[in-house]
């Protein structure tokens, strides 16, 4: 119960509060490892084929890291990332996040009231300090602030609240569900992150082709008037209109920042001209140096971190134009980064580690083995696999806590013994987003 309860602070405070997300997210980790000590073997056993998908290719990424720090070939301080992400996979297999019977009580409420305090957090900075795009307290450098990660996360919880408002037993978490999810977007468009827009519209495209197939299952065995009490039950009329509110809300928050989306065009025409000074042309020389990179060391990579060396290696060799000023050291692609520090297998890794959840939760849910957990697992891989495609998640570490821990909680979560699917059930009875 504690550790659940640090789970929920931490989705609370993830943006609002400067500081302290690290901080709860280790007493979250660590508290949940302590519960499940006794435990742990048996439990991870038991789980262990369900978390495999995420497991698995994530220890293969984090084998890369290790494995480049003791070759030499990267920096001995991403020994935290191998930290974060063996705790985080540690707490996944542990039995520690399904003993609660259900995310609706604690945790799915604390997301949305965390998206409210990121929206109100930058309604501050851009009405009363007048930032162009809030970044909160994420910092800012010269050549760009946190507002990408800032739009990124508000989204992440936007679209925890939205599953609240899926599959609330009661009024108030709707309502709690429906002002999450308004503000989250809200916050999204403030930041005017076009890779945040990308992950949103993913995480329902993906939630809502799910929850048709499930019902299209579920009349085809006729199972609609028989199903578990304890897993979302949905009205058709009902709930494609909830799917639609939120693919407004995602096309408003697209619609405010319609200047950005506009100058894409016009900027992929200059890349293509040659003239690479704008975000999109940055991007897009990054990606075709990543693809340049991987190709030319596709066993090894060229080791984590060393990518903007890499950089420099191409300019001088002339495979970047010395015309071409290219600014930033990253790929801007966490796919791209990987196939170029990691190689083809680093590669890999990390695309399952990404994508896999996503697949299998779909196929999960659409077999009717839905379940509130099984939404917040599947919006959360989601969207962390359309955020990677334009950013690298792992270079600060607020999102890479975020990715590992979130999609490693609520994945086993939404894997439940018999005995414990039963007692929800009982504990929980009552039909959901009637």
């Amino acid at each position: 119960m504690i550790a659940h309860g640090f789970m929920g602070l931490y989705l609370l405070a993830l943006l609002a509060v400067p500081r302290v997300s690290t901080s709860l997210a280790a007493l979250t980790c660590l508290t949940a490892l302590v519960a499940g000590f006794q435990h742990w073997r048996e439990d991870a056993r038991a789980g262990f084929r369900h978390m495999a998908l995420l497991v698995v290719p994530a220890a293969l990424y984090l084998l890369h890291i290790l494995v480049q720090i003791l070759a030499g070939m990267a920096a001995p301080r991403l020994s935290s990332d191998v930290l974060i992400g063996l705790l985080a996979l540690a707490v996944g297999l542990s039995g520690v996040p399904n003993r609660v019977a259900d995310v609706r009580r604690w945790i799915l409420p604390a997301a949305a009231l965390g998206a409210i305090a990121s929206c109100l957090l930058a309604l501050y900075q851009v009405w009363v300090l007048g930032y162009l795009r809030p970044y909160g307290w994420l910092g800012s450098g010269t050549l760009g602030n946190g507002a990408i990660k800032f739009g990124d996360l508000a989204s992440l919880q936007a679209l925890l609240a939205f599953v609240l408002v899926l599959t609330a037993v009661h009024k108030w978490q709707r309502l709690l569900g429906l002002a999450g999810l308004s503000c989250g977007m809200l916050a999204l468009a403030l930041t005017q992150t076009r890779g945040g827009i990308l992950g949103v519209f993913l995480a329902v495209s993906t939630l809502t082709l799910a929850i048709t197939l499930r019902r299209r299952h579920e009349r085809q065995a006729g199972a609609a008037a028989s199903a578990p009490a304890g897993r979302p039950r949905f009205r058709s009329g009902t709930t494609a209109a909830m799917l639609g509110m939120a693919l407004v809300l995602s096309l408003s928050a697209a619609g405010f920042m319609q200047k950005r989306f506009a100058e894409i065009e016009p900027q992929v025409q200059r890349y293509l001209q040659g003239d690479i000074d704008s975000e999109v042309g940055q991007r897009l020389a990054l990606w075709q140096a990543a693809v340049r990179t991987g190709v030319s060391f596709p066993l090894t990579g060229v080791g984590f971190g060393r990518f903007g060396e890499e950089l420099e290696r191409q300019s001088a060799g002339g495979e970047i134009p010395s015309k071409e000023r290219i600014l930033y050291g990253l790929a801007h692609s966490e796919y791209l980064s990987a196939f170029a520090e990691a190689g083809l297998s680093g590669f890999v890794a990390l695309t399952l580690m990404f994508v896999a959840s996503t697949v299998t939760l779909l196929r999960q849910i659409a077999a009717g083995r839905g379940s509130p957990e099984a939404y917040a697992a599947l919006v959360t891989a989601a969207a962390f696999a359309g955020f990677a495609l334009t950013d690298d998640m792992f270079d600060r570490q607020i999102t890479t806590i975020a990715f590992f821990l979130l999609n490693a909680w609520f994945l086993r979560a939404a894997w439940k013994p018999p005995a414990l699917e039963a007692a929800a059930a009982t504990a929980l009875p009552g039909r959901v987003a009637q």
